[in-house]
Parts: C-alpha cells; sequence; structure tokens
C-alpha cells in the first residue's frame, strides 16, 4: 500500500519537469560573464539575480499569449525559482524563519521587474528607451552593495534583451516548453 501512495507523488508533472529545464538552461546563460562586463551588471550576488530575473521576466511575459497552459507553465517556473532560492539559503545555514525572511523580499523583487519587463514589451512607442532606462537603473541597483554606477549600460544589453524577447514570440508553447530556444548572441 504504501509503495502505491509514494509512487504517485514520486511522479514529476510534465509542467514542472519543463519548468525545472527552462530555470536550468536560463541560469547557465544568466552565469554568461559578458552580462557582468564594463557598463553591465555587477558580479555579483545582486547583479546575478538581475540578470536571471531579466530573462525569466520576458520568458514568463511570453507564456502569457498561451492562455492556462502558458500559465501553469509560467507558475511553474515560478514555483522552481523559488525553490532554487529556498536551496541556496539553506545551504547558507539559515533556519526556516530566516529562509522565509530572505524568500519573500526575493520574491517581491522579482515580481517588480517582472512588472517593468512585461510593462514595456507591451507598449508600442518608446519601448527601446524605456527598456534602456529599466536596464539601466536595475544594474545601478546590482551595484548598490558593491560600490557604485554611473551613467548608462551598454544598448547592446537592451538589444539583447528585445532579441530574446523575439526569439520567445517566434516560437510554440511546446517549443519554449522543451527549453527549444536560442540565446541571441552575446559577442
Amino acid at each position: 500500500m504504501l509503495n502505491f501512495l509514494s509512487g504517485g507523488r514520486n511522479k514529476q508533472r510534465t509542467d514542472v519537469r519543463d519548468a525545472r529545464m527552462i530555470y536550468e538552461k536560463i541560469m547557465r546563460q544568466s552565469r554568461n560573464p559578458v552580462f557582468f562586463s564594463l557598463n553591465g551588471f555587477a558580479d555579483s550576488y545582486d547583479g546575478r539575480m538581475e540578470v536571471l530575473c531579466m530573462h525569466l521576466s520576458l520568458v514568463l511575459h511570453t507564456l502569457r499569449r498561451f492562455g492556462q497552459n502558458g500559465e501553469r507553465l509560467s507558475q511553474a517556473i515560478y514555483d522552481v525559482m523559488i525553490e532554487d532560492f529556498d536551496i541556496a539559503l539553506r545551504e547558507e545555514g539559515l533556519s526556516d524563519t530566516g529562509v522565509a525572511r530572505r524568500i519573500k523580499p526575493l520574491a517581491k523583487m522579482f515580481f517588480s521587474r517582472a512588472k517593468t519587463y512585461s510593462d514595456i514589451l507591451a507598449q508600442d512607442t518608446n519601448a527601446a528607451s524605456d527598456m534602456t532606462n529599466a536596464l539601466t537603473e536595475f544594474v545601478g541597483l546590482s551595484y548598490s552593495k558593491a560600490g557604485g554606477f554611473s551613467g548608462n549600460v551598454d544598448t547592446k544589453l537592451s538589444q539583447y534583451a528585445f532579441e530574446f524577447y523575439e526569439v520567445l514570440t517566434g516560437l510554440e508553447l511546446g517549443k519554449i516548453a522543451k527549453g527549444q530556444f536560442k540565446f541571441p548572441s552575446t559577442s
């Protein structure tokens, strides 16, 4: 009887499996050193979070157009991200209350970034300049603990974000779910 009960719980839902694959692919891309070069994000915890949020926000915004199936995959990606944060914080030695206290601001930051990117992508005019302005703000925030940032981000970062979004919008849900998207060139 116990085997029967545990067997059902161990089977991973397809959307969760796909979400893990997408998250891991984005995580690898987010570690690309080009994002942390001159006029890019700080090579710090905050900077890496910003790059991850940028990529995930673009994917989640794209998934909206696929109705309930897109929403389900989007939620699964978010859940995988929160689970990853939880594991990372526990590896730092935080207790349950410490993890909860640290995850709440991370989730709030993610939703704030996702809304900003989504608002930019939904508009018809000024999207390029608004993306550059938003990225400049987020790059600046990534330096808030690591020193300072003055100036504007390289427009290649904004161009990269739009190119990645275009790649995603050209795909069907099944291809996105299977991680069959390519990242734009970063050279």
